[in-house]
């Protein structure tokens, strides 16, 4: 039943497409293009911790570099547009419990450092985008923030209620912590996702530099 309940949610998160980036997946627009609109203040207490790893390594936004994963993961990292691009790496996994399949992204602003700045994961369509790795086991990823899957009430179990609206039906984004960087600046951890009726067709999670 969860697998047909996702599966049919699937296809609204498909359609989200066109709203969020005509030429990206879901996933990898939530990165690129982010969310009209207000992100919901997290108030919860304790709040998040964010802690990612997969298949045994730790993965630390801004610290490790595309590189880093493609020498543990295999595939080339890929480049998309010139001043205003961003480096990237894709791999297309098993999703565990539904038989289908998973994109995993990750993803560089700074194309020269290429450190990864943001995760993003979603349902994988029929065709596979190009430069995406297909991988035969899953990436073990983890966030320790709910993933792909996850049942949509655990937004509010570790988020709190959202009350800001992003302005496109069915996705939602949290902001947490903040981390001094010098000169009147803090970087935070911003996440966001695309939800179903029941369960989350879309997460991802970067780490965002605004002034204090």
């Amino acid at each position: 039943m969860i697998r047909l309940t996702m599966a049919a949610a699937l296809l609204g998160a498909t359609a989200l497409a066109a709203t969020l980036d005509p030429g990206s997946t879901p996933g990898l627009s939530l990165l690129n293009d982010g969310l009209p609109g207000s992100v919901n203040e997290v108030t919860n207490t304790p709040a998040p911790v964010l802690d990612v790893r997969a298949a045994g390594m730790k993965i630390e936004l801004e610290k490790t570099t595309l590189a880093e994963i493609a020498a543990k993961f295999g595939g080339e990292i890929n480049m998309t547009g010139e001043e205003a691009g961003f480096a990237w790496l894709c791999y297309a996994t098993p999703t565990i419990g539904t038989g289908g399949a998973s994109l995993t992204w990750f993803y560089a602003v700074d194309t020269n450092v290429q450190a990864v700045s943001g995760i993003a994961v979603e349902y994988a369509p029929d065709e596979l985008p190009p430069g995406c790795l297909k991988q035969e086991a899953p990436l073990g990823l983890t966030t320790g923030l709910p993933g792909l899957g996850a049942p949509v009430a655990d937004l509010d179990t570790v988020f709190g209620k959202a009350t800001a609206d992003s302005g496109i039906p069915g996705t939602v984004a949290y902001v947490f912590g903040a981390t001094p960087e010098g000169n009147g600046l803090v970087s935070r951890t911003e996440t966001k996702y695309i939800t179903g009726d029941t369960h989350i067709l879309a997460a991802s999670v970067m780490s965002v530099v605004e002034e204090e």
